[in-house]
Order: C-alpha cells, then structure tokens, then sequence
C-alpha cells in the first residue's frame, strides 16, 4: 500500500469519524401549528413583499383591467414582445412570489424573452406562506411551473446588480378585485387573461 492511499485513507477515516449525529426531519405540520400567526391584511402583506422583490404592485377591479395596462404601457401592441401579460395560479403571502403554470401561459419562453411582463392575479388566490402554496398546488399536472418574484437580478463579486440580465427588466403585478358586476351577480368565475405574444 502507497503512502499516499494510507495517507487518504486516514483523512477519509477522520471525516467519517467527526460525522454529527443525524437527527430527524421536523414534523413540518407541527412546526406550523406552533409558528406565531402573521398579522395584518394579507394583500398589503404580499404587496410589500413583492415590492421588496422588485415587482410594482397595481390593484383594479377585474373589469377595468383591459384599461389599466393600456394606461400603464401605451406605447406596446399586443404583438410586441416587449410586453407579455399572463395570469398567475397563486400568490404567495411571505414572499411576493407567483406561480406561474404552463397551463396559463401559452408560451413560458415569453416570461424570459419579454421586457417587461406583467401577471394578472386575483386577491383571492393568495395563501400565507410556501407549504400553503405546496398543499394547494398539483405539480405533476403540469408540465412547467415556476414562482416568480420580481425582475430578473443578478449581481457578480464586485456587488453590482443587474436588473434583466437572464430575463424582464421589470414585473408587474395586478392584483384583481371583484368588480361591481361579479358583485351584483354572484359571480365568481375567472376570466381568461389577457395574453401579448412575443
């Protein structure tokens, strides 16, 4: 045996040897159950969080939507790829962050390609944390789902921050409210978004 394999050897024994005990995974329902509850509006909490992000959070009634990204980005066509507008599954509370699904998308290479995109979501699909959105969500049913939270950022070394390096330089949320309409006729159902194709 060579003195350097008895030398390996050795160090590999002295690792395996210094190993922590293993401890169990938590019980993750457990651990919930004990967390302290999160106060305040949910849609102000998830607000902040997406602004944290770097996401612009506007608010509408579901009718007046159309109108409100016309007013918001009056210079973009519904073929311009400068804008793809999507609509999101889930918000999530603690983060900001969206998922966004195949299913609702079209063309998921618009998230990455656009500008600018902007995601259509209704106040009532937001949950509080991450396990939420886990237990509400059928991964398998799709074949590409991502969250999303905020632009595309990246910073190097140096700590200089690039804003669209790898995807949009900017998001938009617009969180839909009822409109009077749905009020008045008990309605409830989602209306498909609205899609620009790059």
């Amino acid at each position: 045996m060579s003195e350097s394999s008895i030398a390996r050897d050795a160090i590999l024994h002295a690792v395996r040897a210094a190993q922590p005990p293993s401890v169990a995974l938590p019980e993750v329902q457990t651990v919930l159950a004990v967390r302290a509850r999160p106060v305040g509006d949910p849609v102000a909490r998830f607000t902040a969080a997406a602004q944290h992000a770097g996401a612009r959070v506007l608010s509408s009634p579901r009718d007046a939507v159309p109108d409100l990204i016309a007013s918001t980005f009056p210079n973009t066509g519904r073929a311009d790829s400068e804008l793809f507008v999507c609509e999101g599954v889930l918000g999530v509370v603690e983060n900001g962050a969206i998922w966004l699904s195949e299913s609702r998308l079209e063309r998921r290479a618009a998230l990455f390609l656009a500008t600018h995109v902007v995601v259509l979501l209704d106040t009532s699909a937001l949950v509080e944390d991450l396990h939420a959105a886990y237990a509400q969500l059928d991964i398998a049913s799709e074949v590409f789902g991502m969250f999303m939270a905020g632009p595309s950022k990246t910073a190097d070394i140096e700590q200089s921050l690039v804003v669209g390096a790898q995807g949009p330089k900017g998001l938009t949320i617009v969180l839909r409210t009822p409109s009077d309409s749905d009020s008045a006729s008990g309605s409830s159902s989602r209306p498909p978004a609205t899609r620009a194709t790059p």
